[in-house]
């Protein structure tokens, strides 16, 4: 679609569907969506992306080797990032997964750490649960850090060969044996002597991107970090 009919198109969505605060349900501002400037200044930022050995590296230590690691926000049931990632993952919101990204991304710029990332690598969806969601919510946002920070994202060459089932409510071990061997990656040439940006949009005990680190293990001279937007706590 050329550039000037989409953003008449745009325009015209926004005049028929204007934005409200995802949050608060008020107007988020001249040139902001999902959320206003008060609703998203109120989100639980950990900024561990500040902190060497925060506690998502330490969740990582002795199982796979990240070069970093860090969330962007604490995950608490029934507060506002919990309602963003289900309104991404339930109700088709794409646009929240989008923002949500694009803070992440603004993130990774502002430490510096965008710059030492070649690609990013979002966990991989199985194909069956991928169909009935329309998309991968990790997809979603890994997009919309890439339109801030322009690291390239790769969707296509890591798939998920197990449709595991849900490990809301597994313990620790419960949740490594349910994801343990669920990963490969097809295209293991791709990744030679690169740095990727493992993302998944929440992490509780880490034993998904633990599993998802392992299938890159044989991959030569590859360099993993993780981000999440939430970690679990409560």
């Amino acid at each position: 679609m050329p550039d000037p009919l989409r953003k008449y198109l745009q325009g015209l969505s926004a005049l028929v569907f204007p934005e409200i605060c995802k949050g608060c349900g008020e107007s988020p501002g001249s040139g902001r969506t999902a959320l206003c400037r008060k609703c998203e200044s109120e989100m639980p930022r950990t900024w561990f992306e500040k902190v060497p050995g925060n506690p998502v590296e330490q969740m990582f230590w002795g199982r796979a080797k990240v070069e970093f690691a860090s969330s962007l926000f604490f995950y608490r049931k029934g507060e506002l990032l919990q309602q963003l990632i289900h309104q991404l993952k339930y109700k088709r919101d794409r646009n929240a997964g989008t923002y949500l990204g694009q803070m992440a991304g603004r993130a990774l710029l502002k430490e510096n750490l965008a710059e030492k990332i070649d690609c990013i690598v979002p966990v991989p969806l199985h194909p069956k649960k991928q169909r009935i969601r329309g998309y991968n919510q990790s997809d979603v946002i890994a997009g919309g850090i890439s339109e801030i920070t322009k690291v390239p994202v790769n969707s296509d060459s890591v798939i998920r060969t197990v449709h595991s089932a849900s490990q809301t409510r597994r313990g620790r071990y419960e949740r490594w044996q349910n994801v343990e061997g669920i990963f490969k990656v097809v295209h293991p040439y791709l990744f030679q002597n690169k740095h990727l940006l493992i993302l998944d949009d929440v992490v509780t005990t880490g034993a998904t991107i633990e599993a998802l680190c392992a299938a890159f293990s044989e991959v030569e001279k590859v360099r993993l970090s993780v981000l999440t937007i939430g970690i679990a706590v409560g």
